[in-house]
């Protein structure tokens, strides 16, 4: 019975699966990256890759992996997700095995190598001892810092974090110094050294082995500008670029003002089922303004929840999460029940899913969905429908736009071999009761922030029903909210000394009730999947850690009268 629960929780939290990486240190090698994925605040290593670190002894029966390393065992069981080192000390749920490969828990990792470890949001590092600065000279043009280890790229991050050329870097994990330049502005905490500068350069940092130099790019030099936009402003659109403090920490807030009855609000798809780059798809389509929007799958990029977009709907989900939806005369955030039903010639059957991977007895997919179509006609029977609902083909289709493509499994098919050419497909929309119209746009995200409707019972409730690291984790945010004036307010909020950090959920909503008077807001995905886009530009704070792909994002574009 405990196995089919945790088989259960498997499923539930797939949602919650992150592909990161795993960091081995060391004095004497080079570092060593491995796959990792990042489930609620463990990371799981994949066990493949254990043997890029050092020479180990592995063998896998259908029941049981052991691993032999330094005269030490693990055991790992593939049935009842549990492991032992050396047959006595027992981690229960410390397995995963996502499509055949084995994922181990970061702390059982830790102590069958004898490892310690440090974490950050996207990245687990490994090493036996912690590295240490030995040597640190700055100067006006360079600064040279050696190490008495080897350290990834990963480990270093350079930001310029104001307009006036203050530039923070970021070095983890290592020891605190134990000499400090006079000329140095240096802090630590929590394995992190800290070191500020000012220049109106722009600069490379370069690491080889044990060195690090950081030095003035001169190809840059002549092109440093000011990325401080002032507010901007129209008929039904404000744009403003502000900072505020919370808590003693300084926030740089990203946000866009608009009335959908002037402007046009949608849910821009970036070529489902492909990884396409967003700034390169964000400079063809040219929206006024665009903010990522979907939870996604970042090894799949399959997006977490229903999707509607100018009155179509484009992607069906079983999860309950809180939506934005927009419709004539109305404007919410709430939780919304949707089930569509299709009818073939009086046969009724409930679509489960729409443009995506997902499996289902009955699916559906538009031309929005850009990837393969990997069903194949062993499994399933295809109609192909035209803009006026009508079957044209029997067979496997690309749909293209204003066609759909119908699939049924093949355990249906006896009672659909007298379908013809020409017959006529109805889709029916089923909707909970709080929304009595159809919507032109619905976009789920969570969790709820503000609802002038709910008691501090339900809003205590949806709290709890979110992961760790979405209410806790201090990360950069994206918010949609609705104002007294019925406007949207989309913002971006990040750390304004230090980009990468941002806020927690709590923190989230004290700052919205300190900048503003909203009816409702909700969280979208956020971190490094944040991004605003405003005068053909990507506005907030990006780096290497930046998502490249993101699939589903919410735009601003003029109304077509």
């Amino acid at each position: 019975m405990k196995k089919l629960i945790f088989l259960f929780l498997l499923i539930i939290l797939a949602i919650n699966l992150f592909s990161e990486e795993a960091i081995f240190i060391s004095q004497k090698n080079p570092p060593v990256n491995m796959e990792a994925i990042k489930n609620q605040d463990y990371f799981y290593i994949n066990v493949d890759y254990l043997s890029k670190y050092d020479s180990m002894v592995m063998n896998r029966t259908s029941r049981i992996m052991y691993i032999i390393y330094n005269k030490n065992v693990l055991e790992i069981s593939l049935n009842d997700y549990y492991s032992k080192i050396n047959f006595i000390n027992k981690y229960n749920n410390s397995v995963l095995i996502i499509d055949e490969n084995v994922y181990i828990r970061e702390d059982v990792l830790s102590t069958f190598l004898q490892l310690n470890n440090f974490k950050d949001i996207d990245n687990i590092f490994f090493y036996s001892e912690i590295p240490k600065i030995t040597t640190c000279n700055v100067s006006t043009s360079e600064i040279k810092i050696e190490f008495n280890s080897y350290l990834s790229e990963d480990s270093i991050t350079l930001t310029r974090i104001t307009k006036d050329g203050d530039y923070l870097l970021s070095i983890k994990p290592v020891a605190p110094m134990e000499s400090i330049p006079n000329n140095l502005d240096y802090s630590y905490s929590n394995n992190t050294a800290y070191l500020k500068f000012k220049s109106d350069f722009n600069y490379e940092v370069n690491l080889n082995g044990k060195n690090l130099s950081i030095i003035i790019d001169k190809k840059a030099i002549s092109n440093i500008t000011d990325t401080d936009k002032s507010t901007s402003e129209n008929e039904g659109l404000q744009y403003i670029e502000k900072t505020e403090e919370l808590n003693g920490q300084r926030l740089k807030i990203y946000q866009l003002i608009v009335d959908p009855k002037i402007y046009q609000i949608k849910v821009d798809l970036n070529n489902l089922g492909t990884r396409s780059d967003v700034y390169s798809f964000l400079k063809e389509k040219n929206p006024i303004f665009s903010v990522n929007a979907s939870f996604f799958d970042p090894q799949t990029l399959e997006p977490v929840g229903n999707i509607i977009s100018d009155g179509a709907l484009l992607h069906l989900s079983s999860y309950s999460r809180p939506a934005l939806i927009i419709g004539t005369n109305f404007l919410d955030i709430d939780y919304i029940k949707l089930e569509y039903q299709l009818n073939i010639d009086n046969l009724l059957f409930w679509i489960k899913s729409i443009n995506s991977t997902w499996k289902g007895d009955v699916k559906l997919y538009t031309h929005h969905y850009k990837g393969n179509i990997t069903e194949t006609e062993e499994n399933y029977v295809f109609f192909l429908i035209d803009e006026n609902n009508r079957i044209i083909s029997k067979n496997k289709t690309t749909p293209s736009e204003g066609e759909k493509l119908i699939l049924v499994d093949k355990k249906y098919e006896k009672y659909l071999e007298n379908i013809s050419l020409g017959t006529k497909v109805d889709f029916t929309l089923n909707k909970s009761e709080n929304l009595t119209n159809d919507p032109t746009l619905l976009l789920e995200g969570g969790p709820i922030l503000i609802h002038s409707k709910y008691t501090q019972e339900q809003l205590d409730a949806e709290k709890k029903s979110y992961s760790n690291g979405i209410i806790y984790g201090k990360a950069p945010r994206t918010v949609v909210a609705i104002d007294k004036e019925q406007n949207i307010n989309l913002m971006v909020i990040e750390g304004l000394d230090n980009p990468e950090t941002g806020l927690t959920y709590d923190e989230t909503r004290n700052l919205l009730f300190k900048i503003g008077e909203f009816e409702v807001a909700m969280m979208l995905d956020g971190g490094s999947s944040s991004i605003v886009y405003y005068e053909g530009e990507i506005q907030n704070f990006k780096n290497e850690k930046t998502r490249n792909y993101i699939p589903v994002l919410l735009s601003v574009y003029k109304k077509i009268p």
